[in-house]
């Protein structure tokens, strides 16, 4: 991965590369200034003492910090391990420890806000801005003579550690190689219509899908803007200020830019593209972004097992639905890219036909290579040559695919299976009801009851009119049996609901079946 930078930056050495708008002096380096830092910390992390494969984890916001030890770790021929700033100390001490860690790279925010961070045996802490530490970036980048060269790597080698979101049990590592990487950078270049005169905005956390377009813009000598953290309003400026010609967003980050736009915003010329993934997407902002933003949508899904593109709903896909609004589109994750294989399979393993529901399977160049230091969960997810995604899906006759649940969210009453996500999809477009997560909870007739638990919009909180609606939307059988009113959904630090915590929380209370419930 590092060889990329060390290839195109004699060819782009005065082009503007990575700018940090939210730098203390806001300033540009180019292809040339990136490389010579770049190999200094390399050289930096050598003189440490550390070799090839050791771990350098990364906490910080997006910023040119973040970017140069993240390049320097790998021209170290080390394996970096980006760690998501909205964790918790103890999400942080997991990591660090399963990892492996040796080095850790963050800033004095952290350092201050975990302070268990500074003594942690064995771990050299390196601070990435200010002098509040014994050893910084730029003391690092000064110890030795830089790099003339990347240290030599496989492209099966290991090049990250990515931690997964850990809704049902502590994060696993996944390792993706420099093979994956790459595989990454190049789909993307070729999904998206990535160009030479790229200028990417990176708005979402680098540790994860915004990072994936960095290597992409590298490799085509375009511009990276990095911002330390959202903001819809100043990010609609930008995109017209700075002529950014695309960016990834998730869905949530979609319609915060939707409600925050100004009447008199129209999408620049210069906007080629609003690449997001990540998670589901409702029907309404959908309809509504793909009128604002003229249909220049791309959607992809994957996982991080293989990361962001196994399937892609295009911009003519979007097209489509920017002529018809009701079209099944606005609820499809795409068609399958060449180069990859999916498939959707029943708990048997047999393939199973259009339009018939099952979980998805996929072979892709960009899989991972496994869990780190867990063979029986690697040996599982990759049985016979495939990755077992976990999510439930159909593929229709047209060849797009629909995402129906995650395969542990399947819910098993009277006999019958009940997607929590189609039920939830319904709840949400109820009035008065803000969020809703939908569960299975141990019920002495119908094994388990359909059960929802909900975030109300306005105060009221009637379930027996929200079953009521229900009940003219679903089958019997998918209708909620009860209702539970909270203040909040549990979510992780990525944003995930933690339906564990629900079961956990309700699992004691034989569900009160309502008058107006399903049989």
């Amino acid at each position: 991965m590092a060889e990329v930078l060390w290839d195109v930056a004699p060819r782009y050495a005065g082009r503007p590369c990575l700018t940090d708008l939210d730098a203390p002096e806001p300033s540009t380096l180019d292809y040339g200034r990136l490389l010579q830092r770049v190999a200094a910390i390399a050289a930096g992390f050598l003189d440490l003492g550390l070799g090839a494969g050791d771990r350098v984890a990364l906490l910080m916001h997006n910023s040119t910090a973040y970017v140069e030890a993240w390049l320097g770790a790998v021209a170290a021929g080390l394996v970096v391990v980006p760690l998501n700033v909205r964790l918790t100390g103890d999400d942080y001490l997991h990591m660090l420890k399963d990892s492996g860690t040796k080095v850790l790279v963050t800033t004095g925010e952290f350092l201050e806000r975990v302070p268990v961070l500074s003594g942690i045996a064995g771990l050299a802490v390196v601070q990435a801005d200010g002098a509040g530490h014994d050893l910084t970036l730029a003391g690092l980048a000064a110890r030795a003579r830089p790099l003339r060269a990347p240290v030599h790597r496989e492209g099966t080698d290991t090049a990250s550690l990515m931690y997964t979101s850990g809704t049902t049990g502590l994060p696993k590592a996944v390792m993706l190689s420099h093979n994956s990487w790459r595989s990454v950078a190049e789909t993307a270049i070729a999904v998206l219509g990535m160009a030479a005169d790229e200028v990417t905005l990176h708005v979402a956390p680098l540790t994860h899908g915004a990072g994936f377009l960095m290597l992409p813009t590298l490799l085509l000598g375009g511009h990276n803007l990095v911002c330390r953290s959202f903001d819809a309003g100043r990010t609609l400026a930008l995109i017209t200020e700075r002529g950014v010609t695309g960016m990834f967003v998730v869905p949530s980050m979609i319609r915060m830019l939707l409600d925050a736009r100004p009447q008199e915003w129209l999408v620049p010329p210069s906007l080629r593209r609003l690449y997001y993934a990540g998670s589901p997407i409702d029907a309404e902002t959908i309809r509504e972004a793909t009128v604002v933003f003229d249909g220049r949508l791309i959607q992809s899904f994957a996982q991080m097992e293989s990361p962001m593109f196994f399937t892609v709903l295009d911009q003519a896909d979007h097209g489509r639905i920017l002529a018809n609004p009701e079209s099944p589109l606005v609820r499809s994750a795409g068609r399958v890219l060449p180069g990859v294989r999916l498939r959707i399979s029943d708990d048997a393993g047999a393939t199973l036909g259009v339009n018939e529901a099952g979980e998805i399977l996929a072979q892709a160049p960009q899989t991972m290579t496994g869990y780190w230091g867990r063979p029986r969960e690697t040996e599982e997810t990759l049985a016979d040559g495939w990755l077992h995604t976990g999510d439930v899906g159909y593929l229709d006759e047209d060849g797009y695919l629909y995402i129906v649940d995650r395969k542990k969210d399947m819910i098993v009453t009277g006999g019958s299976n009940v997607y929590a996500r189609e039920v939830e999809d319904v709840l949400n477009g109820l009035p008065g009801v803000r969020e809703a997560a939908v569960i299975g909870l141990p019920h002495r007739i119908w094994g388990e009851a359909v059960t929802a638990v909900l975030v109300s919009d306005d105060g009221a909180c009637d379930s027996d009119a929200v079953i009521a609606a229900c009940r003219e939307k679903l089958a019997g059988y998918r209708v909620p049996k009860a209702v539970y009113w909270v203040d909040e959904l549990p979510r992780n630090a990525y944003g995930k609901v933690l339906k564990r915590r629900l079961r956990e929380r309700f699992a004691a209370q034989q569900p009160p079946l309502s008058p107006a419930a399903g049989r």
